[in-house]
């Protein structure tokens, strides 16, 4: 390099220094784990926004628990977000390998919730894609715990109001079944449970539920509702990415009985399931436009010829 100039050389320390700047670009380019600052911020903003809109939707469920609980003062919201992206305890559809390994077909994408008060046996769930509570449980609150007990029909109706007023579906002929039940806590007044069961929901033969879809609301003696599971609303309400993940495993049983939605590209199909005899029906997705691709040969050909005047819209 001393004979160089020092015009050359200053070229050369230049394009030396270009060099190793274009080859630090390129490393960081090609990193697929790079994320700017952008990046992060966004992240950060949307989880942000996750957090206040299942926080706010918990709020609701639990501002409507403490009015018709009779409650005005006093209560403390005391739920603090666990995990952004959990699972339900009750909501679950699988594929078991054996009789203790299974594989998960459906995504489940839940904010979790603790009580901090008593964090070991009460918490929430919120479901990330559409904001509304799958469970909320608390514990029954000291002021709730005293007073005159109310009648099995007044709570039953309590019961009820609530759902519909946290669920508005429940009051359109959701064909749920109901079924009453209560249990005594040691030195207490007695518990209920009322519950409703979507016996007629079901999923292809080689798969199962963790438990089938169901609405149950726990409620003290007093009146005081400290209980909600609600996993109805996932199974009924299932994205195209589980309800083709499902269509692949679809036997399809002898049956004219169907309902088409063409807005929502799903097909309600009723069949008649003879151990037990009862109605049955499961949801196949409705894309034509793809030959209903990943679905069984057999739903396909089912799907390909829809009986006629099966059409919703």
């Amino acid at each position: 390099m001393n004979g160089l100039t020092r015009g050359g050389k200053l070229l050369f320390l230049g394009l030396f220094l270009l060099i190793i700047a274009v080859a630090i670009f390129f490393v960081w380019f090609l990193n697929p784990d790079r994320k700017t600052r952008a990046e992060i911020q966004n992240t950060a903003a949307e989880q942000e926004i996750v957090k206040a809109q299942a926080t706010e939707a918990l709020k609701s469920v639990v501002d409507v628990a403490n009015e018709l609980s009779g409650i005005t003062s006093g209560a403390v919201f005391n739920f603090e977000i666990d995990d952004l992206d959990g699972r339900s305890a009750n909501f679950g559809i699988v594929q078991y390998v054996d009789d203790v390994k299974g594989e998960r077909i459906v995504e489940e994408h839940m904010v979790t919730f603790r009580e901090t008060s008593s964090p070991q046996s009460n918490f929430a769930e919120v479901d990330r894609d559409t904001n509304r509570v799958i469970s909320m449980h608390r514990p029954v609150l000291d002021f709730a715990a005293s007073g005159d007990a109310l009648s099995a029909e007044k709570l039953e109706a309590i019961a009820r109001k609530f759902v519909e007023r946290v669920y508005p579906e429940f009051t359109n002929g959701s064909r749920l079944e109901f079924d009453q039940g209560s249990k005594d806590a040691p030195a207490k007044a007695t518990n209920r449970f009322y519950r409703w069961n979507d016996k007629q929901f079901a999923v292809p033969d080689e798969l199962d539920m963790d438990i089938p879809p169901f609405i149950q609301v726990g409620i003290n003696a007093r009146g005081f509702i400290f209980s909600y599971d609600n996993t109805v609303q996932l199974y009924r309400n299932l994205p195209k990415e589980a309800l083709r993940a499902m269509c692949g495993f679809v036997e399809m049983p002898y049956t004219d009985d169907s309902l088409l939605d063409r807005e929502k590209g799903i097909v309600k199909v009723w069949f008649i399931e003879y151990e037990p005899f009862q109605n049955r029906y499961f949801i196949l997705p409705y894309e034509p436009e793809t030959d209903f691709e990943g679905c069984s040969e057999s739903a396909k050909t089912y799907l390909r010829h829809l009986p006629i005047g099966q059409d919703k819209n």
